[in-house]
């Protein structure tokens, strides 16, 4: 582990978290309405340590199903703004009520990411209350993971391969207690994660 990344935990992780995010200008990708989505990082302080909230999509839904995600979803005029539309999807999806910024505090936005299917995704970072009452979309989410900060910063990406309308493709993953965490999702969070190294995009 270098000095740079031992910096996570010498300093108050939740404080590190809003000095990075504070100064870093994210990527964007242009895109039409119809193929814009957002989500949460919602992240929580446990005995000290932070944890990022994902979530198991259920078969049910149409999008990318079965997979680990953040909680958001598709864009709507009626939003006005990528955030908006984060905070109501994240709302929606596991009970976290943000839409008026009560339970949740937007600390910053990573790079635009395009998924395999054509999306392209805004993340925004939320710090949440610990321990908090999730109330999840039987519909939509099958159940909750909670990703340490600490496992994150030291997992090592394998490159694998994924299919998509006959297409072959590479994608990076990392694997948490037998989860495979891949995809646009894994690219959002080693873009978190490069954040809180040193506040630059991965080369």
């Amino acid at each position: 582990m270098t000095g740079r990344v031992k910096t996570c935990y010498t300093m108050a992780v939740i404080g590190l978290i809003k000095e990075r995010l504070k100064y870093y200008i994210p990527r964007s990708i242009e895109c039409t309405g119809d193929i814009r989505a957002s989500v949460v990082l919602p992240i929580f302080q446990k005995d000290g340590e932070a944890h990022v909230v994902l979530t198991r999509r259920t078969a049910k839904v149409k999008a990318h199903p079965g997979e680990i995600s953040f909680p958001g979803g598709m864009f709507e005029q009626k939003d006005g703004t990528t955030r908006t539309t984060a905070l109501r999807e994240t709302c929606e999806e596991i009970g976290l009520v943000g839409v008026r910024g009560r339970d949740i505090e937007i600390v910053g936005q990573l790079d635009d990411m395009r998924t395999l299917t054509g999306f392209v995704i805004t993340p925004y970072v939320g710090i949440i209350p610990y321990p908090y009452e999730f109330k999840i979309s039987p519909a939509e989410v099958a159940y909750l993971i909670f990703l340490p900060l600490a496992y994150l910063q030291k997992a090592d990406p394998s490159i694998e391969e994924a299919a998509h309308q006959g297409k072959v493709e590479r994608v990076q993953a990392i694997y948490y207690n037998n989860e495979r965490i891949w995809g646009a999702t894994c690219r959002i969070l080693l873009n978190f994660r490069q954040v809180l190294v040193d506040g630059k995009v991965q080369s």
